[in-house]
Parts: structure tokens; sequence; C-alpha cells
């Protein structure tokens, strides 16, 4: 079987430092080569001063989503290599992902970078408590997204590839016809926030959703170094809740609750799904506020899930195109 062509496209903001200076190493030693390295850099960005192999700059507009979901008219590969700027890669991980997209006919993989089923009990009960994402033990898929809006893992996974209804964005691999088809430019909105909250989960959704092959590749050596170079700092900010929550409340609407593809029931089991979640997250905030006599992140909570029902009803969200195409 022929391998399968492939382009790397990595987004940045130029302040990887020697995190990226790896990655461009460890992608000049893949065993299988790609045609390109194009890297996206912001405008205003420091441009590195070195190059480690056959990497183009390519100067873009600021934005986590426009830095990502870009036509890639000059990319003439079969696919294309979505990295973030801070992931390290085996010399066969590239293999890895080629393989199990053909051998699975998968139209889209992603690796499987934070390992939610290997992390320590504290950790998982902490993302249930907070987040409501919890375990699964449908053999059938690596991850599912839940009516809610939130994720379910796979908690031991017993193939080195599973079919996923979501995945992390740092190290996806797409066949670029497929990718050509999801009218992405239709989730260009989210640059519009100070920062992509949940962009993997909008990005990838949208290919199980509309009815292609997702999958999650558990082996491929690809490990997510977590620079923050984007969100450190944003995270530090006051606003960082109420953005999150308004974000969020506009990617469960937009994938779950007003699909263009689901029915009256679907949506009415999709609003009461979210309302348990968003009360139970309220009480977990509530209670955090009391032992800090403060209620800052409450008041950030609730005006979070308001202003993200504001915004959902706006004529232009979501550019009017259908997250189900």
């Amino acid at each position: 079987m022929q391998m399968l062509t492939y382009s790397v496209a990595i987004r940045t903001l130029g302040l990887g430092g020697d995190i990226f200076r790896r990655e461009l190493e460890e992608i000049a030693a893949q065993t299988v080569q790609p045609d390109r390295v194009l890297v996206y850099i912001a405008e205003g960005a420091p441009l590195p001063e070195y190059r480690i192999g056959k990497e183009e700059y390519v100067w873009v507009g600021r934005g986590m989503m426009s830095q990502r979901l870009r036509r890639y008219d000059e990319i003439g590969s079969d696919c294309i290599l979505m990295l973030d700027d801070d992931v390290s890669l085996q010399p066969d991980s590239v293999a890895a992902m080629l393989t199990a997209l053909a051998e699975n006919d998968a139209d889209c993989v992603g690796a499987d970078t934070f390992g939610m089923h290997e992390r320590p009990l504290a950790a998982k009960i902490y993302a249930a408590l907070t987040n409501f994402v919890f375990p699964h033990c449908d053999d059938r898929w690596a991850f599912k997204i839940r009516r809610n809006g939130s994720f379910s893992y796979n908690r031991s996974p017993k193939a080195g590839f599973l079919l996923s209804q979501s995945c992390a964005g740092n190290a996806m691999l797409w066949r670029k016809s497929t990718y050509d088809k999801l009218r992405f430019e239709d989730e260009l909105w989210l640059d519009e926030f100070a920062f992509a909250y949940g962009d993997d989960m909008l990005e990838s959704y949208k290919v199980h959703k509309n009815g292609f092959r997702l999958g999650v590749v558990y082996d491929s050596g690809i490990v997510h170094l977590d620079a923050r170079s984007a969100s450190g700092g944003f995270r530090k900010s006051p606003e960082w809740i109420y953005t999150r929550t308004k974000v969020g409340f506009l990617i469960w609407w937009r994938s779950c609750y007003r699909t263009g593809g689901n029915t009256a029931c679907e949506r009415f089991a999709a609003a009461f799904s979210f309302f348990c979640k968003s009360a139970w997250q309220l009480l977990g905030i509530t209670a955090v506020s009391l032992s800090g006599f403060s209620f800052g992140m409450v008041v950030s909570y609730l005006k979070g899930l308001r202003d993200g029902r504001r915004y959902a009803r706006l004529d232009g969200f979501g550019n009017s195109g259908p997250y189900i195409i």
C-alpha cells in the first residue's frame, strides 16, 4: 500500500522558544518526510532566528482559529498534519498516524496527547466535579460528546486506534479532501473572543456530526508539552471564568443544541442536560466563592451564561452556516 503524502501546518505566536525548536527538529527527523512544513505565525509575533529544516513561515492575522482554519490552497498533499507549537514527536509518529488513517479508512485522526484514562484518580475526580467529564465503558469509542457539551473518555482503551466523536486539536491528521468539505470558515466566530476556549471540540466534533470517520491514535508517541504560550497569561486574568463560560455556552449551542439537523425533542434533551450541568457548576463555584468570601466568580459565571445566550441569538452567529452541513 502506497503511503499517503502529507504537509505540516503549525500555528504559533512565536513564543514557543526551545520547545518549538525541538518540535521542528523532530519533524525533520520523521521516517516519513512531509512535502512542506508551513508555519502560520501571527502578524507582529517575533520570527524565530533559527532554521531547522524546510519550514516556511507564513504571516497571518492573529487568532487561534484564523491560524488553523484556513483554505490551505497552497498545500497539494493528500493530508495535512495540523500541529500546535508545543508538541513532541517520536521519529515514527507521523508514520503511525498515516497508517491508522489509511488502514481504518478514516477522514481525520487525532493523537491522544492528554491521556485522560492514565491520569491520577484525583485529576479524574476534579474533571468530573468541575467539567462533568466522566469515563465510559463503550469500547467502540475513544471519546464521546454528551448532550451538555462535555466529553467522556474510554476508561481503558483495548486498542491502539478507536473511532471517536472528538479529539485533542494539537495534533490532527486530516485528509485534505474531507477538510475542504466541512466549511470551517463558519467557525471563525470564535476568534472574536479573548481566548478560543474549546476550539478542539468545535473542530473535531464537526467531523463526526457530519458523518465522516474521526479516530484517535493512542500509541502515536506524540506528547503535549503544554507551553501555554497563548493561554498562560489569560488564565490568570479576572475575565477567564466569564469568557470560558460564555464561549462554552456558545459551543454547546452551536454543536449540541442548534446544529441544523436536530429535532425539537433532541433540543429539549440537550437544554435539560446543559441546565443540570450548569446548576452543578454553579454550586461548585459558589462553594469556592464562600471559602474566599468573594462572589466575583459567581457573578462572572452567571454573566457568562447570560451573555452567551444573548450572543447566540444574534443573526450573524456562526456566519449563519449550520454545524451539520
